[in-house]
C-alpha cells in the first residue's frame, strides 16, 4: 500500500525534481547503500551492468566540485550531502557482454538469427572506437541512475543530475582508472525548505507518435 512515507513508483516519478539547494546535512552511508542497491537492480544490455559509482562526502572535495576548476562554478554543489560520480566501466562492459553472449549460446537459451545478432553486436562493441563504446555503456548507466533518483525520493532525499564537469581533473583527483569514463555527477542531499516548481513537460500528444 502506498503511503506518504512510502510512495509508489508513479508517486516517486511525480515528486522527483532537480534539487539545487540542500540543508547541508550529510547523506549517511546507509542511505548511499540504499541508493546503490537500487542501481544494482537496474536492467542493462546483455546484463553487462557497466555502472561504477564513487561517492564523495568530504567537505573539501565538495567545495572543489563546486569550483570553476571542475564545474564552471556550480557552487551549489558544495552544499550537497554527497556527490556521486557516475562512471561507465568500458572494459567491463565489453567483457561482461561477451560472457553473457557465450552463456546464452552455450546453454542454448537463445538460438538462430537472434543469437547471431547478439554475437554480431558484441563483436561490434569490442571493436568500436572508445566514443561509440562509451555511448552504449553510458546508456546503461543512465538507466541505473534513474533508479537511484527514484529511490532517493522514497528516502526523502533530493538529487540533481549534472553533465557539465571536467572529467580529466576529476579522474586524476579521485584516482579513477583509464577504463572508467565519467557519465555524469549526481548531487544528493536533504532538500532545503521551499516548494519545488511545477515540472514543465511537453504534452503526451507531442511525444507519442
Amino acid at each position: 500500500m502506498n503511503t506518504p512515507e512510502h510512495p509508489g513508483v508513479m508517486d516517486a516519478i511525480a515528486k522527483r525534481h532537480s534539487v539545487r539547494a540542500f540543508t547541508g546535512e550529510a547523506v549517511s552511508a546507509q542511505e548511499l547503500e540504499a541508493l546503490f542497491q537500487a542501481a544494482r537492480l537496474a536492467p542493462s544490455s546483455l546484463n553487462s551492468q557497466p555502472w561504477r559509482y564513487k561517492a564523495v562526502r568530504d567537505s573539501a572535495l565538495l567545495q572543489w566540485f563546486g569550483s570553476r576548476e571542475v564545474s564552471r562554478t556550480q557552487s551549489w554543489l558544495a552544499g550537497a550531502g554527497a556527490i556521486i560520480v557516475c562512471c561507465a566501466d568500458l572494459a567491463g562492459y565489453v567483457r561482461d557482454s561477451q560472457a553473457s553472449a557465450f552463456f546464452y549460446r552455450d546453454k542454448g537459451l537463445i538460438r538462430g538469427d537472434t543469437m547471431d545478432g547478439i554475437d554480431a553486436y558484441v563483436r561490434r562493441e569490442a571493436e568500436a572506437m572508445e566514443a561509440a563504446r562509451f555511448g552504449a555503456a553510458a546508456m546503461n548507466v543512465g538507466i541505473a541512475n534513474a533508479f537511484i533518483m527514484l529511490r532517493a525520493v522514497e528516502l526523502g532525499l533530493g538529487t540533481c543530475w549534472v553533465g557539465m564537469f571536467d572529467e580529466a581533473r576529476i579522474k586524476e583527483r579521485l584516482g579513477l582508472g583509464a577504463d572508467l569514463r565519467i557519465v555524469g555527477l549526481l548531487a544528493v542531499g536533504h532538500p532545503a525548505p521551499g516548494a519545488p516548481g511545477a515540472h514543465v513537460r511537453k504534452p503526451l500528444e507531442d511525444i507519442v507518435l
